[in-house]
Formats: C-alpha cells, sequence, structure tokens
C-alpha cells in the first residue's frame, strides 16, 4: 500500500473511532539533535496505568493510538512507571504478547524498529526517540523529563503486518504548573530559529485533509534544503488537547505537505519534524479544527 493510501485509511480509522476527553494541554520547548541519534523536540491517550506486569490483555480493538497500554493481545510493560526526581533518566520497556513473552520480532518502519513519543500530558514538552533492544526483548532510552508532572509515553511499532501504538503514564515529582495551550497561529520558530509557516490547512471534524508547511531561514525559503528524515520529507504528530489521542503522519510527496484526519471539533496541537543540516527540527501549532 502507497504511503498516501496508508495515510488515508488510518484517517478513516481514527474518524470512526476517536471518542473525547478532558484535560488542558500547553505550549512545548522543544530541542534538536543530530538525524541519526535520539531526536528530543516538540513531536496520546486517556489516563491509563502504566502495566508494571501481569497477564496481558488484548484491549479494545476499536479504541484509537496510543490510548491504551494493551492492545490487540500486546502491552506495554514500562518501568519505572513513578520517578524519584526530574531530569535526564533511563527508561525500560517491553511488549509483551498473549503468552507473556516479550516481542522481538519487530518490523523497520520508517527506518527503525521503535519510535517512542514522550509528551507530558499538558503538551509542555515533547520528544521522538528510538531506543535500543537487548536480546531479551527490553528497550532501553534515556529520557528528559524536565519537569515534574505525568508525562505520557509512547511506543509505535509494527509487529506482524500491522502498525500499533500503545501507551502508558509515567510521573515525576516536582512543581508543576500547567498551562493553556498556545492560540492558533500561522508561524511557528524551531530549537534553532528557523521560521516554519503553515501554508494551507483543511480541517474539518470528520473529513481529511491537507495541511501543509514552508521553511525559512533569515527570511529565505529553504524547503529544497530539507534533508530525508527516517525515511520521508519529514514527519506530522497531532496531539487533540483533553486526551493526547496520537495521530502519527508522513508527507503525500517531496514536500512538507501531510493528509490528516481530525475525528471531532475541538483544539490540536501539530507537531512538524524534518531534518536542517544535519539536525533535527521541530515547530509545533495549535489548530482549531471546525464541526
Amino acid at each position: 500500500m502507497s504511503g498516501p493510501a496508508r495515510v488515508a485509511a488510518f484517517a478513516v480509522l481514527l474518524v470512526a473511532i476517536f471518542g473525547g476527553a478532558a484535560l488542558a494541554g500547553a505550549a512545548i520547548g522543544p530541542s534538536g539533535t543530530r538525524g541519526g541519534d535520539d531526536a528530543a523536540g516538540a513531536h496520546g491517550g486517556e489516563h491509563t496505568p502504566a502495566a508494571a506486569g501481569g497477564k496481558p490483555a488484548s484491549g479494545d480493538a476499536s479504541a484509537p493510538p496510543g490510548l491504551q497500554v494493551a492492545q490487540d493481545g500486546y502491552r506495554l510493560v514500562l518501568e519505572p512507571t513513578t520517578l524519584e526526581r526530574a531530569g535526564r533518566e533511563p527508561v525500560r520497556f517491553r511488549i509483551v504478547t498473549a503468552d507473556g513473552q516479550a516481542l522481538r520480532d519487530f518490523e523497520i518502519e520508517h527506518e527503525k524498529r521503535m519510535h517512542f513519543i514522550v509528551a507530558r500530558r499538558d503538551l509542555r514538552g515533547f520528544q521522538h526517540l528510538h531506543p535500543t533492544m537487548r536480546a531479551d526483548g527490553t528497550w532501553e532510552t534515556g529520557v528528559n523529563f524536565a519537569a515534574g508532572g505525568t508525562y505520557r509515553v509512547f511506543a509505535d511499532f509494527k509487529a506482524a503486518g500491522a502498525k500499533r501504538t500503545l501507551g502508558a503514564d509515567v510521573h515525576v515529582p516536582g512543581a508543576f504548573r500547567p498551562g493553556t495551550l498556545p492560540p492558533p497561529a500561522s508561524s511557528a520558530r524551531t530549537q534553532d530559529g528557523l521560521e516554519v509557516i503553515l501554508d494551507a490547512q483543511d480541517a474539518r471534524a470528520g473529513k481529511e485533509g491537507r495541511v501543509e508547511f514552508r521553511v525559512r531561514r533569515d527570511g529565505r525559503a529553504v524547503d529544497a534544503e530539507l534533508q530525508p528524515y527516517l525515511g520521508a520529507k519529514g514527519h506530522l504528530v497531532a496531539l487533540r488537547e483533553g486526551d493526547l489521542a496520537y495521530l502519527h503522519t508522513h508527507p503525500e510527496s517531496d514536500r512538507l505537505a501531510f493528509m490528516a484526519g481530525y475525528p471531532t471539533a475541538g483544539a490540536y496541537r501539530l507537531f512538524v519534524q524534518f531534518l536542517y543540516r544535519d539536525r533535527v527540527q521541530t515547530a509545533a501549532f495549535t489548530i482549531e479544527v471546525a464541526q
């Protein structure tokens, strides 16, 4: 199946199954790393308890990506689920199958066998990481839990020919002051000062629409200078305000242009990532989807 067809099918599925929730979101503070490394930057789910072991559960097969710790016979077993302090800490997890064994047969999707997404529940921080798997099926990576709060983590992988995203919470002690979601804007800056312009969007509830971005440096267009990032021109993650429901799409062509389905009206936070001069750049936008 072609890239556009996969995105369209995924969007239709989301339109059919998304539900609402109520938790405030806020701005992020992205940072970037070199393209081959873990990329920390601005890249969802209800308050599902993180798994700490036990019998794998099937979960609700109709639930959207990231809202469940277990689905389709796979379970995310995460440790730790509560930290002693904020800061950069190692996180380990396994994907456990219905027979209680750690899954080790992952398929490569966009040049990686695991995409590990981290976002604090008020959307103030976002990281897109690529853990390393041990021989026993345990994945491990360092995560920057910069401040106190509850963080949502997503294990985004492909196995047995199908993509899945499982989610769980990590609780971090420390002062927490939630903010409000930034208002919609037509441009945003990356961590290195590149200007990203939301050039066009078609955001209507229950419809698949196009969203496109342009990139400028010091007023000069640099779209032609963007490098391939994980096998694509760029990546787009949308998180719905409230439950952080998770949608990950990729460009339809050699442009920062994406097709995305917004299942309900309301506010969404878009995180667009691309590679420029060997550094992953991230910009974040708030959009209001009309009924």
